[in-house]
């Protein structure tokens, strides 16, 4: 059965993948859909990525992946590390975590997580004291494979390190109590 959840979570990460990174910092609209604060789902940016087009008289379906890419960014259309951690631990886990109300420090604090030394699927990486985090997908021996969205990454995308790599930066690993 746990394979069987691992191949469903991947399915779902393939929707995040390519959504650019955005986090608003005041700058645009701060009430209305989660999509213009860098919290919406997949399907709601999306969505919201058609409606803007038909408003804007542009063909997606004539658009490559790296014209709609510059097209959801100019519309500050994305998905931060937090929101994308939220709903794929919502969906794993079956968490109703608010993107809304959750930022990577808190993911990764007292008292929605605790830090661990054996991470596994749906475990959370801390980086940049508490300003960023990694989704662990999976851990193959010393080898954490995650997802993550963040600027200098151009958005969702896949990633891995060794954990014995003293080169990659991180300040722990952490799990979300509730799942204890």
């Amino acid at each position: 059965m746990a394979g069987d959840k691992l191949a469903l979570l991947k399915l779902e990460i393939q929707k995040y993948l390519g959504i650019p990174y955005f986090t608003n910092k005041g700058k645009f609209k701060t009430t209305g859909s989660n999509v213009f604060v860098g919290k919406g789902t997949a399907k709601e940016i999306a969505l919201e990525t058609i409606n803007l087009a038909n408003q804007q008289n542009i063909k997606l379906l004539e658009l490559s992946a790296d014209r709609i890419y510059n097209f959801q960014k100019k519309n500050h259309l994305g998905i931060d590390c937090s929101g994308l951690a939220c709903h794929l631990l919502n969906f794993y886990f079956d968490t109703k975590l608010d993107p809304r109300r959750t930022s990577a420090q808190m993911l990764t604090s007292s008292p929605l997580s605790q830090e661990i030394e054996d991470p596994t699927t749906g475990d959370l990486v801390q980086q940049k004291n508490g300003k960023h985090l990694l989704f662990i997908v999976e851990k193959d021996g010393n080898i954490i494979n995650y997802i993550d969205s963040s600027f200098e990454g151009r958005g969702v995308r896949y990633g891995s390190f060794n954990i014995n790599n003293p080169v990659f930066k991180h300040d722990g690993f952490f799990r979300l109590l509730l799942l204890n």
